[in-house]
């Protein structure tokens, strides 16, 4: 599989959230890898997730707004916009 990365991804294993909805909803997960222009996922579920979620990321201050570019079962690649 051809890698598209044009920065160098970062293997983390951190524990992240994802928030997301008018209601402030979250879901736990895993920040696999992380690159300055997004981070690879795991997550429980990606049922009812949507496509453009926040994402706080254990030991970071900023919060970040994700665009999910792919998926493949329980993880998924995200971009920062």
């Amino acid at each position: 599989m051809l890698d598209r990365r044009k920065d160098a991804r970062n293997s983390t294993h951190r524990r992240g959230l994802i928030k997301y909805g008018a209601t402030g909803q979250e879901l736990a997960c895993t920040v696999e890898d992380l690159t300055l222009a997004g981070a690879g996922l795991h997550v429980g579920t990606t049922f009812g997730l949507p496509r453009v979620f926040r994402l706080a990321i254990d030991g970071e201050p900023t919060i970040r707004y994700c665009k999910v570019v792919w998926t493949d079962g329980k993880k998924l690649g995200v971009l920062f916009e």
